[in-house]
């Protein structure tokens, strides 16, 4: 991402066309972050930050002035950006002398007056105050601690001391000038748009004051040498008017472009976390049907490659970028930085949150206060979705960490969405728990919305391939091959679905959203006999999921024997084993100790098969340790998860039995044995 600002930023010998930058990115995947480093990055040069979501919306000229403000600020031997056209067409729409008169000179007379009281009551505020550099140093615009003053006309005043007032006149005045119509004409003619209610007479007010924004900045580049472009930060694109500013930057750049003026150097980059409400190349079977690029993708050429030509739209302007989620090592440096003693935590934080940079963070807190501040282990740490965490916002109230990441993450939706998307978590694949019909307790609009809406949030991925990977032991994807089955194509990011799914265990298990009704009526969909082969798993996994050890463990002894490799078989009992468990075997009692794993693994099979551990008591076994192992709320945090001795255990057991397909098993277990 770095390398894509910094390739956009240079200015090489020729002004060239510039990119909408787009961040885009789930809640909490770091937006807002990104932006205040790359605002860093532009802190010697010209730069602006503005967030559409920390104040009403504001007219996309109003947004155009508060970003003059951040713009024009005064760096060392470097000449300030002006804005002498935007301040004058700002003093025009607010002043209050009357512009109506027949005579043109009385109306320049009254206008330059206007200016010079503009100038004076700034040099008097300046002499009184000595603020007026610190003003420009605030880089959140939409709070400017200036007393007294319209914010509009606070750009007039900033602006006039450093041209006389007959350079801005002039300058300001020319550009109004509109074919035969005189300059003061204009002028009279955007004072009287501005005293208009009228759609069409406030857009063109817009427009005006953004072409002059534009032009200013343009016009102050083609006279001042610069190595960089100058930039504006936009955070919070996608809330109600967020795109007005923007959608408005666009058609004056087309419109400039068709009259074969240079392209002006403003970079704009700006985060959503709602991907519909970003124009962008279409690409089908992508979030909201929109060509995303990954950061490690982006650079300034690939932009301008994707460009079509001709242009049937004016999408091509934008560029979504993608945040991804943080990796393992990545998580380890930030554990490192809080405390040394943090660092086995890391791949029970990594794996809870899959990457998911709020959510690691607000783990981090709580693994800090069980391990440091209290001196807890692996058994305190399985509690860890207990903590207490802040939710960002109102109410600040501290609650349990999974309760605090479902009202944070998913603070954009509506109630009923919230609820319908708990049901939907059962579903290995999202779109199976619409097509089964689980959410005909919901009302329509919700039941038409929430796959929408879920896509537009980036809350749907790639499925994980299930292998000893996601299990704590080494090996991702190698079993990818051996599927016959159609593979889903989306499904809740595991972070959000893991803390939806406790959300559904606390519901009574017969209620109609609960766990028991909707893993059965998920498993009768999957089994119904119009569905092909490929959803027998399916049925199999929710079967698993009500608690049917016995048998699943039936099932898979049978297909030991029946597949004709073992890849093929661990393929099957990955993807069963994947099930979710209702309520995690967490030792209890005073100090959460508890039973060893391997007792653990041997009371939930005593409880739920105590059949098939009569008759198979490997397989059982390990069918009981992969299931545990599958939610990492059974696994310590550390290096060497505490399931994996038992789970390599019972694939040495497996091997000794005949006709077993001995080097395959062997394999497996290798993935879960120490190494030094």
């Amino acid at each position: 991402m770095g390398r894509l600002f910094n390739e956009c930023r240079s200015r090489t010998g020729e002004s060239r066309e510039l990119p909408i930058i787009t961040l885009l990115g789930r809640r909490g995947s770091g937006k807002t972050t990104t932006l205040h480093w790359l605002g860093y990055l532009a802190s010697n040069r010209p730069n602006a930050l503005y967030d559409f979501a920390s104040a009403a919306a504001k007219r996309p000229h109003e947004v155009a002035a508060r970003l003059a403000l951040g713009l024009s600020y005064r760096f060392p031997r470097q000449p300030a950006v002006l804005f002498p056209r935007l301040a004058l067409g700002l003093l025009v729409i607010h002043t209050t002398i009357g512009l109506g008169g027949a005579d043109p000179g009385a109306v320049r007379a009254e206008l330059k007056r206007a200016l010079r009281q503009a100038k004076e009551s700034t040099e008097a505020y300046e002499r009184r105050n000595g603020a007026v550099e610190a003003f420009g140093v605030l880089q959140d615009l939409n709070l400017i601690p200036l007393p007294g003053a319209n914010l509009a006309l606070k750009l007039v005043q900033f602006g006039l001391p450093r041209l006389p007032v007959t350079v801005m006149w002039r300058t300001g005045l020319s550009w109004y000038a509109d074919g035969p119509n005189r300059p003061v004409d204009a002028l009279v003619r955007l004072n009287e748009l501005a005293g208009s209610e009228a759609p069409q007479d406030r857009e063109e007010v817009d427009r005006v004051l953004c072409g002059a924004f534009v032009e200013d900045l343009r016009d102050h580049f083609v006279r001042h040498r610069r190595d960089k472009q100058c930039v504006a930060l936009l955070d919070n694109i996608d809330v109600p008017r967020g795109r007005e500013f923007l959608d408005l930057l666009v058609r004056v750049r087309e419109a400039n472009t068709a009259l074969e003026r240079g392209h002006d150097p403003l970079l704009v980059v700006a985060t959503a976390a709602n991907a519909r409400a970003v124009p962008g190349p279409y690409a089908p079977d992508l979030p909201a049907e929109l060509r995303i690029r990954a950061p490690e993708e982006v650079s300034y050429q690939d932009w301008r490659t994707s460009i079509p030509r001709p242009a049937s739209t004016t999408k091509w302007h934008w560029y979504p970028v993608r945040l991804r989620d943080l990796t393992e090592p990545e998580v380890t440096t930030l554990t490192e930085r809080r405390a040394s003693a943090l660092v086995p935590t890391t791949p029970l934080i990594h794996r809870l949150s899959y990457g998911h940079p709020w959510s690691a963070r607000v783990m981090l807190d709580a693994a800090h206060a069980i391990v440091v501040e209290r001196g807890g282990g692996a058994a305190e740490l399985r509690q860890i979705l207990d903590s207490p965490a802040p939710v960002p916002g109102p109410p600040e109230d501290p609650m349990p960490l999974d309760a605090a990441a479902r009202r944070y993450l998913l603070r954009d939706l509506s109630e009923g969405q919230r609820a319908a998307l708990q049901v939907c978590a059962a579903a290995r694949a999202f779109d199976s728990a619409l097509d089964a019909g689980v959410l005909e307790q919901f009302d329509q609009l919700t039941k038409d919305t929430l796959r929408r809406d879920i896509d537009a949030r980036l809350w749907l991925d790639p499925p994980v391939p299930e292998d000893a990977g996601t299990r704590g032991g080494r090996g991702s994807g190698y079993l990818e091959y051996c599927r016959e089955e159609e593979r889903p194509a989306v499904v809740l990011q595991p972070w959000l679905r893991l803390v939806l799914l406790q959300a559904l265990s606390q519901q009574p298990p017969d209620a109609p959203s609960g766990w028991t009704t909707t893993h059965e009526a998920l498993r009768g969909w999957h089994r119904s006999e119009q569905w092909p082969r490929r959803h027998a798993l399916d049925a199999r996994y929710h079967a698993l999921a009500l608690n049917e050890l016995d048998r699943t463990v039936a099932y898979l002894a049978e297909r030991f024997h029946e597949l004709p490799t073992t890849d093929q078989w661990l393929y099957e009992l990955y993807a069963i084993t994947a099930a979710p468990m209702r309520v995690p075997v967490a030792p209890s009692g005073p100090g959460l100790r508890g039973p060893t794993p391997s007792d653990r693994v041997r009371q939930l099979a005593e409880r739920l098969a105590p059949a098939s551990l009569d008759e198979h008591w490997s397989l059982t076994m390990l069918v009981t340790a992969l299931w545990l192992a599958a939610d990492p709320r059974n696994r310590v945090a550390h290096s060497a998860p505490e399931l994996n001795s038992t789970i390599a255990a019972m694939f040495h057991r497996l091997a000794a039995l005949p006709h077993s397909g001995a080097a395959g098993l062997l394999r497996e277990a290798e993935r879960y044995e120490p190494r030094p």
